[in-house]
Formats: C-alpha cells, sequence, structure tokens
C-alpha cells in the first residue's frame, strides 16, 4: 500500500501496517512483525503518535494501537482536501498578483551554496516570527538559527542530528527523505513576508527559491506549520 503518497515514510508505512493486525502491541512486537530494528521501529511509532495515526497506551511496557483504517482514511481524506484548497487559493493569489509584484519576487536557487546563504539571510532577517524546517546536511545554517532564538518566536525542526540547539528532532534515514522529497529539504518562513525553500541533491547542486511574493508565502508556512505540529517533543540542549 502506497502510504508515504500521504505523507507517510516508507518505515512508518512499514510499521503502521503492521501494527494494524497487532493493535495494540509493543514496539518489540511491531519490530518483529516488520522485521526491522527496534530503534527504527520505535522512530517510526513516535512519527505516527504524533501525526496522530497511533495512539500511545498507558502502562509498562508501553503499547502502541493503530487509528482504525477507516478514520485514518477519512482523516487523510479531510487534511488533504484541506491542504489541496489551500494550494488553489494560493494559485489563484499569484496569478492575481503576478502582474502587480512581477516574476523578480520569486528568484531561483540552482546550487547548495545560493540555497544555504539565502536561508541564513532569511533567518537573519526575522524580527516577531521564524519557522523552519533543515537538516544535518544544512549544518552552515545552524548558529544562526540558534541566535535568532534571542530575539523572536522561533520553530525548528531538524529530520536528523547534529541538529540546531533548541530544535526538534525528528530522526529519519536520509535515503529515505530523500527517496520522499527527491532530495534533502530546507525551508524557513521569516515574518509572514520572506520565504525560502529547496531540496539538496548528492551531486551538489539544489533546487530552490527564495521568495517574498504574498502569493507564495502564506502556503508555503501553512506547510512548515503542519510539519512543526507533527514533530518529535525531543529537542536539541
Amino acid at each position: 500500500m502506497d502510504l508515504d503518497r500521504f505523507g507517510f515514510t516508507p518505515t512508518e508505512a512499514k510499521v503502521y501496517l503492521a501494527l494494524l493486525p497487532l493493535s495494540p502491541a509493543t514496539g518489540y512486537a511491531v519490530a518483529q512483525s516488520a522485521k526491522l530494528a527496534r530503534a527504527n521501529t520505535y522512530d517510526a511509532l513516535e512519527g505516527l503518535a504524533g501525526r496522530g495515526a497511533v495512539t500511545r497506551l498507558p502502562g509498562r511496557p508501553v503499547r502502541y494501537a493503530a487509528m482504525n483504517p477507516d478514520a485514518l482514511v477519512g482523516r487523510l481524506r479531510r487534511e488533504y482536501s484541506s491542504g489541496l484548497d489551500s494550494l488553489a487559493d494560493a494559485l489563484s493569489q499569484v496569478r492575481r498578483v503576478e502582474s502587480a509584484v512581477g516574476l523578480a519576487a520569486v528568484e531561483s536557487l540552482a546550487d547548495r551554496g545560493s540555497l544555504l546563504e539565502r536561508a541564513i539571510d532569511c533567518a537573519r532577517s526575522a524580527r516577531s516570527e521564524l519557522l523552519a524546517v533543515v537538516g544535518p546536511w544544512a549544518a552552515e545554517t545552524f548558529a544562526d538559527l540558534e541566535a535568532v532564538r534571542d530575539r523572536v518566536s522561533a520553530r525548528v525542526l531538524s529530520l536528523g542530528t547534529p541538529a540546531p540547539a533548541g530544535a526538534a528532532v525528528r530522526e529519519v534515514p536520509a535515503r529515505e527523505i530523500e527517496a520522499y522529497w527527491g532530495g534533502l529539504p530546507v525551508a524557513l518562513v521569516a515574518d509572514r513576508r520572506r520565504a525560502v525553500c529547496g531540496i539538496m541533491r548528492s551531486a551538489g547542486d539544489a533546487a530552490g527559491i527564495a521568495t517574498e511574493h504574498p502569493g507564495v508565502i502564506p502556503f508555503v508556512r501553512h506547510l512548515l506549520r503542519r510539519e512543526l505540529a507533527s514533530a518529535s517533543p525531543q529537542r536539541v540542549s
């Protein structure tokens, strides 16, 4: 079943399908059934719990229960319908304002250095709010992501370690991230007025944009807020 089309990582999809007939079950039992390492299984279970697809039951040992498939499908339908509605609104707004703001409102970034440079500039420009999703592949941004916390409301998710101090962490193998995203993601939104987002590839190139476009930023911010809302409570001290 192609659950990764709906925001599940490949490991999360495998763990959910293994848990479904066992539910409720311990992480150990799920790992055995899914034929996965226990550490990867527990990471996936926590990720699924964060998005509501799995419930962590009280007691010792901790057991997990999978959301009823019909309920999960209904929830995904609502989430993706809302996301598509937001996308339609954003694209319509882009079309309406394009003649006023011009194509210069969106800068294309085609290499790793340019993407990281714009990401750092975006973090430094924040005056009230910063949302960011990064990973170990963007370590050059960490110092600025840490410094910005002293002056603004900053929420940062790192898809692995090492990570910026104060960031929430979701450990996901790089190969799974690349399979899902087509590369290694870097995304920031500052003050609802400036955004940088893109992916890095193993060859050293990148594909991304830097923009202050009023029709693009609300949609990017919406996606980052959803990603941050599902982040693991684990934080880097």
